[in-house]
């Protein structure tokens, strides 16, 4: 009788330590839907994390940064994977910056929509780089070599990127200029006006060239014209093969067109989030 009713104070206390939240060991899986997860404030700014990448794989932790233990940013969510022209990513900005956070997962639009604020808990994570672009995440083996890659699975997501607040917040994209073209600015939301795409018509079989290769799936770039500026670099509006307006043919027009603006080797891309970020509606300039 007395073991009977030691098992069952053993279980009552169980039960009771399990619905006493103070008790339970709390995991970051707990946190669903991940809408307004967080109270957690940004004690560093996107453009003082970039800063600290040193050109080669680097762990952030507590000593990265003078009396700073934790490293924490927030921003808000610029891409949009939906028609998928972003793979596996979404880029983030503040008053100082952008970075690209990469998540091996799909369909991001669904958890992180544009406007959305985000908080981003950067200890034990990585900086890195693709072809001179600043990114954040995580690493794998690429036989023998570690490169930059994205937070394996939602668990792991769910220890780092936190949602915050309910509200979505309209993001103003930077209008570009000549002296707007610089490290400084890769990653945001921009937009370039007054600009056409160079080389409209296929010289081989005298169409319209579309945006990209959906057919084979190939990435296309085409080479972007401004008309009344001259940009320092060239600036191409890079299109996936697989995101859905891939087969669309291209804008022939001259006009505005907004993307993020991302950096590869030299050369600044600007990535259209779906063909309403393209307004060309204006003829065309003198080349």
């Amino acid at each position: 009788m007395r073991k009977t009713a030691l098992i069952l104070t053993i279980l009552t206390a169980g039960a009771l330590m399990l619905a006493a939240p103070g008790c339970v060991d709390f995991t970051f899986d707990n946190v669903e839907p991940r809408v307004d997860s967080t109270t957690l404030t940004a004690n560093t700014t996107i453009a003082e994390l970039k800063a600290m990448y040193p050109g080669e794989l680097y762990q952030l932790n507590e000593n990265t940064f003078f009396q700073r233990d934790s490293i924490i940013i927030e921003g808000v969510v610029t891409s949009d994977d939906k028609e998928g022209n972003f793979y596996k990513s979404i880029f983030i900005q503040d008053a100082t910056g952008a970075i690209e956070l990469k998540l091996n997962k799909t369909s991001l639009y669904n958890d992180y929509k544009r406007g959305q604020k985000i908080v981003v808990y950067c200890n034990n994570l990585y900086l890195g780089d693709y072809g001179g672009q600043i990114q954040l995440g995580s690493i794998y083996n690429n036989n023998g070599n570690w490169e930059i890659s994205g937070l394996e699975g939602d668990p792991i997501i769910k220890m780092h990127v936190f949602k915050k607040g309910k509200q979505l917040d309209d993001v103003v994209p930077i209008t570009m200029t000549p002296a707007l073209l610089t490290q400084v600015n890769i990653g945001k939301l921009v937009k370039f006006d007054n600009v056409q795409i160079k080389d409209t018509l296929s010289p081989i079989t005298d169409t319209i060239y579309t945006y990209a290769d959906n057919v084979n799936k190939v990435t296309v770039n085409h080479a972007l014209v401004a008309c009344s500026q001259t940009y320092p670099s060239t600036v191409v509006l890079r299109t996936s093969g697989y995101a859905r307006f891939a087969g669309a043919t291209i804008a022939t027009k001259n006009g505005t067109v907004t993307g993020i603006l991302t950096y590869y080797k030299g050369t600044y891309q600007l990535l259209m989030r779906d063909l309403n970020d393209i307004n060309f509606t204006n003829d065309r300039c003198q080349q």
